[in-house]
């Protein structure tokens, strides 16, 4: 079976661009990941919201490639094919054609974008919905985020949060991206990213350690992107539109990265320094 793929993200261009063998790491409903040279690789559908650790394939297509799919088999790529190695036969997929997706955080010059994308997000309940546990440790956590009073008191709050919750995203790490994202957005991610990485080796699920990589890279889910844009440009119905776009991702994934971004904004408002950037 030969396809190609329709779209493909800066991590996954980098990771299958090298001559690698590794398997299917996990198979769900709609979509699959595989591993390469430790690094997860997840291939989706196109109509679905585009992940920044992704390559999609057409809709049509995903059944026909699931079907006898299974975790373990064989992977590998070579001259810019995917091939999955089935029981029943290989399927081969060309990346060459792959339309690559820009998954950069964008700058934000203005202190004044991040307040104002916190009068918007705070009518969303974030705290009350998120899948957090509702704690006395972990509101102490996500308001010691939001102060950041020192970089040895966010290294423990980071710490707390990494792999805590359940799912293939945790809701601790998804809220870390989520503020993570934010900051950076602003230039005062400064050790953040490097602080992420180290915390979440060994702690967390593989499938949250390759959102950090991708994130240590630059990349970002594309909805993220297109919030930070909206607020950027002051754009209420685009900001509206990704936010709830954000909220629909997985059972509490979604919610718990807008209550990380939330915390990011009101950490850049709270230090009101409006930093420098040169490139988007």
């Amino acid at each position: 079976m030969a396809l190609t793929a329709v779209q493909i993200s800066p991590y996954a261009l980098e990771g299958l661009r090298a001559p690698l063998m590794g398997h299917v790491h996990s198979v769900f409903n709609t979509s699959f990941n595989v591993e390469l040279d430790g690094a997860l690789v997840h291939v989706g559908r196109d109509a679905d919201a585009f992940s920044c650790t992704s390559i999609t394939i057409p809709a049509g297509e995903m059944p026909l490639v699931l079907d006898g799919l299974k975790p373990g088999q064989v992977v590998t790529v070579r001259n810019d094919y995917l091939r999955l190695y089935r029981s029943d036969g290989t399927v081969s997929i060309d990346l060459q054609g792959a339309e690559p997706v820009n998954c950069s955080v964008p700058p934000l010059f203005d202190v004044e974008s991040a307040r104002w994308a916190l009068s918007w997000l705070g009518e969303r309940r974030l705290r009350e919905r998120s899948g957090l546990p509702p704690s006395a440790e972990t509101m102490r956590a996500l308001t010691g985020l939001r102060e950041g009073t020192s970089s040895r008191r966010i290294a423990e709050h980071v710490r707390y949060l990494c792999g805590r919750g359940l799912g293939l995203t945790p809701s601790g790490d998804d809220v870390l991206l989520g503020y993570a994202c934010a900051r950076s957005a602003f230039g005062q991610a400064t050790g953040l990213v490097d602080l992420l990485a180290k915390e979440s080796t060994g702690r967390t699920t593989p499938v949250a350690c390759s959102y950090v990589e991708a994130f240590s890279r630059g990349g970002v889910n594309p909805v993220y992107r297109d919030l930070l844009l909206a607020a950027r440009n002051r754009d209420a119905a685009a900001f509206g539109d990704a936010a709830t776009s954000i909220e629909h991702i997985g059972s509490t994934s979604g919610v718990d990265a807008l209550l990380g971004l939330s915390i990011g904004f009101s950490y850049v408002a709270t230090h009101a320094a409006s930093p420098v950037h040169t490139a988007a």
